[in-house]
């Protein structure tokens, strides 16, 4: 019985020495702070990706090479009804009946005239299948030759009419034929003018200097 209030009274004291420690713990007051931790991000930052920009190349409209191809056609068609009208001068003076006046000779220059403009007019158009801007002025060339060459064609058929006509008594008859040959060679010169000219003021910007 000694021994067991000993060991009860070394109980209690324990129990009452940690009753006044929880008692104190109690009683005081602990602020606890919390450690403030910084955040930091890394790496490299991306963009949004970018607008993409698509050139397109410039092409070129096909108009001067259909006028061009055109050009040549006709010049190409001028060239050799002059080379023929060369070879059948003979028979054109017979046709008109100037066998006997001073004009004659004039059929075998026109012929000449009528061959140089179809050369340079079907240059021209080859110039302007190339898109070159040159072909545009030799083909204004071109037709002003050639409407010159008409002109003097028709001032010179009419006049030999006129001489045939007083001797078979049909007065006035050159004045028609010289008229209806100018008007003729206006309506072709227009034509003309405007297969080299469309190409310049349609597609201006495709040709080239040389």
């Amino acid at each position: 019985s000694g021994g067991y209030a000993r060991q009860r009274s070394h109980l209690n004291k324990r129990i009452g020495g940690n009753c006044a420690k929880l008692t104190l713990v109690r009683d005081e007051d602990y602020t606890a702070n919390a450690n403030q931790t910084n955040m930091t991000l890394e790496g490299t930052p991306t963009s949004a990706p970018g607008a993409t920009t698509i050139v397109y190349a410039n092409q070129r409209s096909a108009g001067p090479k259909v006028f061009g191809a055109l050009a040549m056609l006709l010049g190409g068609v001028g060239v050799l009804l002059s080379l023929l009208g060369i070879l059948d001068s003979g028979d054109s003076i017979k046709l008109w009946g100037a066998e006997d006046t001073s004009l004659k000779y004039w059929f075998y220059v026109y012929p000449l005239i009528g061959l140089a403009a179809g050369a340079v007019f079907t240059y021209a158009g080859y110039l302007l299948w190339q898109y070159k801007r040159r072909g545009v002025w030799l083909g204004f060339g071109a037709v002003g030759i050639n409407a010159i060459g008409g002109v003097l064609q028709s001032v010179m058929l009419g006049m030999i009419t006129e001489e045939v006509g007083e001797a078979a008594g049909a007065d006035g008859l050159g004045g028609i034929v010289a008229g209806a040959g100018i008007l003729m060679t206006a309506f072709s010169a227009v034509c003309c003018g405007l297969i080299v000219a469309l190409p310049l003021l349609m597609n201006g910007n495709d040709l080239v200097e040389d």
